[in-house]
C-alpha cells in the first residue's frame, strides 16, 4: 500500500505559504490604482505566478524527503536473513496414532504439522520465525519441495495445513530429501548474488533412508560445503520399545548433524519435540538482526527532478516577462 518512509517530514508542507510569499524582490514598488475600471494585463494577472511556481516546487521537494513509496512491501536483505527449510517426513509410517501431545494422542504427522506451525507462527514460549526466509519439503520415496523460500509466511499456512502422507509412502529418501532442502538454500544464495546470515535445515523423520539416490552422508557433505546446519530430529513414540531401531537412528541422524555443526535430538512425545524445535528456536535467534523495511518504487527523484525545473521555470520568470523592477 503506498506510504513514506519518514511521515513525519510532512508537517513541512505548513511551512511553504510563507515561503512561497517570498518569491517577489522584497524592494517592489507598489502603486495606487487610480483608475479601477480599467482592465488588467495579461502580465498582471500572471503576476502571482512565480510564487506559486515555487511552492509548489517546495511541496515536492518536502513530499520526496518523506520518501514516498507506491505498492510497497515488506522486504529483507539476504544477508540479514536466516534461511530455514523444513524437510518432513510424509512416509507411510508417519500415519501411525502413537504419539501423545498436549494429554491427546495423535498421529505422528499431526504432531509434527502442529508443533511446526508454532515454530513458525509462535504459540507460547516459541517466539515465530516471521523474519526469516521459510521453505518446506516433504519427502517419502522421493523428495517435493511444497513450498520454495519465502518471506510471505501466508504463504506457508495452506502448505503445514495440507501437510498428508504422500502418494508414494512405502519408502523414506532421506538423503535425497536433505540434498534438495541445502539445495533451495544454495540456489536461492545463488539468485541473489549474497549469502544468508543464516541457513539451517530441520530435518524430521521417523525413518531410515532407504530410498533415493544419495546417501545422507553424501547429503550431509553437501549440506556442509554450502554452510548450511542440519538440525536431525528422529521421531520415535516408546523409545523402549525399539531400542536398536533407535540407537541405529540416533547414530545416523547424529552422524548428519555432526558434519554440518547442527545438533541431533530423538522425540519420544509432541511436548519432546516442541522442546527441541525450542531449542533451535534459541540457537538460530543469535544470528537475527533487525529487519529493514523498504518500498516498491522510490519516487524521490522523479519529485525531486519535478521541484528542480518549477524552481527553473520561477527563476525564469522572475527574472524576464514577470520581472518586477524595484
Amino acid at each position: 500500500m503506498p506510504g513514506f518512509e519518514w511521515p513525519w517530514a510532512l508537517a513541512l508542507l505548513a511551512a511553504i505559504p510563507w515561503l512561497a510569499r517570498r518569491a517577489g524582490p522584497d524592494g517592489t514598488l507598489v502603486f495606487n490604482r487610480l483608475a479601477p475600471g480599467l482592465p488588467r494585463s495579461r502580465r498582471v494577472r500572471w503576476l502571482a505566478l512565480p510564487a506559486w511556481l515555487r511552492g509548489a516546487a517546495l511541496a515536492l521537494l518536502v513530499i520526496a524527503l518523506a520518501g514516498p513509496r507506491l505498492e510497497g512491501r515488506r522486504v529483507r536483505d539476504v544477508t540479514d536473513t536466516i534461511a530455514v527449510q523444513l524437510a518432513l517426513d510424509c512416509s507411510g509410517s508417519m500415519a501411525g496414532r502413537d504419539m501423545e501431545y498436549r494429554g491427546r494422542t495423535m498421529s505422528r504427522i499431526d504432531v509434527v504439522r502442529e508443533v511446526s506451525r508454532a515454530f513458525l507462527f509462535g504459540e507460547g514460549e516459541l517466539q515465530g520465525r516471521p523474519d526469516d526466509m521459510v521453505g518446506v519439503v516433504s519427502f517419502a520415496e522421493e523428495p517435493v519441495t511444497l513450498c520454495p523460500l519465502t518471506l510471505d509466511h501466508e504463504e506457508l499456512r495452506p502448505v503445514l495445513d495440507g501437510l498428508r502422507i504422500a502418494q508414494r509412502a512405502d519408502g523414506t529418501a532421506l538423503g535425497d530429501a536433505l540434498a534438495v532442502a541445502a539445495a533451495r538454500i544454495r540456489q536461492a544464495e545463488a539468485s541473489s548474488g549474497e549469502a544468508f546470515r543464516g541457513k539451517a535445515v530441520i530435518l524430521v523423520t521417523d525413518g531410515e533412508n532407504n530410498s533415493g539416490a544419495r546417501s545422507p552422508a553424501e547429503a550431509a557433505r553437501l549440506a556442509r560445503d554450502w554452510g548450511v546446519r542440519v538440525y536431525a530430529i528422529g521421531i520415535r513414540p516408546g523409545l523402549a520399545a525399539y531400542p536398536n531401531e533407535s540407537d541405529f537412528a540416533r547414530k545416523a541422524l547424529a552422524s548428519i548433524a555432526a558434519e554440518t555443526g547442527g545438533v541431533a535430538r530423538m522425540a519420544g512425545t509432541g511436548d519432546a519435540l516442541r522442546e527441541i524445535y525450542g531449542e533451535i528456536d534459541r540457537l538460530e535467534r543469535k544470528h537475527r538482526t533487525v529487519p529493514r523495511f523498504r518500498g516498491g518504487w522510490q519516487w524521490i527523484y522523479g519529485l525531486t527532478a519535478g521541484a528542480l525545473v518549477l524552481l527553473a521555470a520561477e527563476v525564469v520568470l522572475s527574472q524576464t516577462w514577470l520581472r518586477r523592477i524595484p
